[in-house]
């Protein structure tokens, strides 16, 4: 005769509960997320492996990744640089495995970007000795920023982050409009 009944079932009941992990580990990238990036740059990229035995190896393109201080944690960071080819559209391959030996992987497209974006104006109109510009700019990917240079301070122009962005800005006469995709390319045109 058991003496504890209710905890024998207990421990068989955790028993059958307990399951192995056949699970592969997730794995992501935090940046680049996909969009621009300019050709021929080297850039920092950064992303996270987490599976719950533990991650213990993480390769991107098939080369290893994971810092030795993060071996075996959850939720693992890494960080790695990434020389980006000429042009076009290449695939990131990341692969992360835990302590079971499970395997996950996950491909990230990147879009490289050689074009600076395009500043078109459409008008400008003189009052005083100010400038009311209107105008657009335009990129292939995204446009990241529109800045007014007026000798050396910097003014962002509050734009949302699209391929085609309207603008209008009051500026001075030899005030220059600064143009930065988001691979970084940057074009600029001075007013009027």
């Amino acid at each position: 005769m058991l003496r504890h009944p209710p905890l024998v079932f207990l421990l068989v009941f955790l028993t059958a509960c307990a399951r192995p992990d056949t699970e592969p580990p997730q794995v992501g990238l935090v940046t680049p997320l996909g969009g621009g990036v300019a050709p021929g740059r080297s850039l920092v990229a950064e992303g996270y492996a987490f599976d719950p035995s533990g991650v213990v190896s993480v390769r991107a393109n098939g080369q290893e990744v994971l810092s030795s201080g993060e071996v075996g944690k959850r939720l693992a960071q890494f960080r790695f640089r990434l020389q980006a080819p000429a042009s076009g559209k290449v695939e990131l391959l990341l692969e992360a495995e835990d302590a079971r030996g499970n395997r996950g992987e996950k491909r990230v497209p990147l879009v490289l970007d050689a074009a600076p974006p395009r500043i078109v104006v459409e008008r400008v109109e003189r009052e005083g000795s100010l400038y009311r510009v209107y105008g657009r700019v335009e990129d292939n990917v995204q446009v990241d920023r529109v800045v007014v240079r007026v000798g050396g301070r910097f003014n962002p122009l509050s734009l949302p982050k699209e391929a085609t962005v309207a603008f209008s800005a009051e500026v001075p006469a030899g005030a220059v409009l600064l143009a930065v995709d988001a691979a970084g390319n940057r074009t600029s045109r001075r007013i009027p």
